[in-house]
């Protein structure tokens, strides 16, 4: 035998799992070929039923575990929901033995599955724990809100509902539609469908607004043409971010030259829209004059000055970034060739 047993012996292991080279597996076959100890400790290496009977030992304490910790987890949240029906309940003892119809008894019990979607629906929910709270909490603050008008006899309703679904959409929209989407083609464009839902929920909210106040063509054009100037540039962002060529550099320095822009020309191009309906307010670039500079004397000329100064910077610094992303993307496909 060419080779000692104990080199042998300690790359069977690599042997085994198949991630020595070429040569040590030869080396390693032409050794056990002829030396019996090391042959007998190959095939022991080789037997994967002990192996094999531990990971099944393992996965079934595991599913036993988590099994009992899903019946704990249920118990407290039933538990929970029985407390929380002891105000109920109460509440709708309370309101027949005075007498009155089961009005507030409504609106105690729609609090109560507002407070139960925070504190019960995690220990119920086995799955997307986060999903689940963020959509039935809506649910009972929509139907909070639909009992509290209902009571009030107000016409609020469509106002108040609307603006808190948009609000949270804004905040929790990302987290509730991660789950939702993951491991699925709509993955890649989820941001795309969060700030979809998120414009329909704001125009709806317009809707509303304008329906509430009885507002009249002087309101649904403004409204429409403000916000869709706004909207517009957080779509420019998703498209960039998510659908956009080039480094992170590239795109962030995109992203500051459009929104310079943006912002420098939005005066011109709200007074261009709203001149028809004589709400244009005449401040803009028409009134730059650097030479005089940023006194407070005349609010057009500083405003004017300001958006120049703005844009200018914006145009500049975003050129520099995308510059950089350039030469580093330059660079890293240099080292890669």
């Amino acid at each position: 035998m060419k080779y000692d047993c104990d080199i042998i012996q300690d790359l069977l292991p690599l042997y085994q799992d198949s991630i020595c080279s070429g040569r040590s597996r030869e080396i390693i076959e032409e050794h056990i070929s002829e030396c019996a100890v090391c042959r007998k400790m190959a095939e022991q290496m080789g037997d994967r039923t002990v192996e094999e009977k531990l990971l099944r030992e393992k996965d079934s304490v595991v599913q036993k575990y988590q099994k009992n910790m899903d019946k704990k987890t249920t118990t407290i949240g039933m538990a929970m929901a029985g407390i929380l029906m002891i105000p109920v309940i109460v509440c709708l003892i309370c309101n027949i033995v005075v007498g009155h119809a089961l009005d507030w008894f409504f609106i105690v019990l729609a609090a109560m599955l507002l407070v139960a979607s925070f504190i019960v629906v995690p220990f119920i929910a086995e799955t997307r724990r986060l999903m689940w709270v963020i959509v039935t909490a809506t649910a009972a603050l929509i139907l909070l809100l639909l009992t509290c008008c209902i009571y009030t006899h107000g016409s609020w309703f469509y106002v108040a509902s609307s603006g808190s679904v948009f609000g949270i959409s804004v905040v929790f929209g990302p987290f509730a539609a991660a789950p939702l989407v993951r491991g699925t083609k709509l993955e890649r464009h989820r941001a795309a469908l969060v700030v979809l839902w998120d414009t329909v929920w704001l125009y709806l909210l317009l809707a509303a607004c304008g329906m509430y106040i009885q507002g009249d063509a002087v309101y649904w054009y403004m409204a429409m043409t403000i916000s869709t100037y706004i909207v517009a540039l957080v779509w420019i962002y998703v498209f960039v971010i998510d659908y956009g060529k080039g480094n992170g550099q590239i795109k962030a320095g995109i992203l500051v030259m459009v929104s310079g822009i943006w912002i420098g020309v939005a005066n011109d191009v709200m007074n261009f829209f709203l001149a028809p309906v004589g709400a244009d307010d005449g401040n803009g670039l028409a009134g730059l004059d650097l030479g005089r500079g940023f006194q407070m004397g005349d609010i057009a000329v500083l405003n004017a000055n300001l958006l120049f100064v703005i844009i200018v910077v914006s145009v500049c610094v975003g050129g520099i970034m995308i510059l950089n992303g350039v030469i580093k993307e330059k660079k890293t496909h240099d080292n890669q060739e």
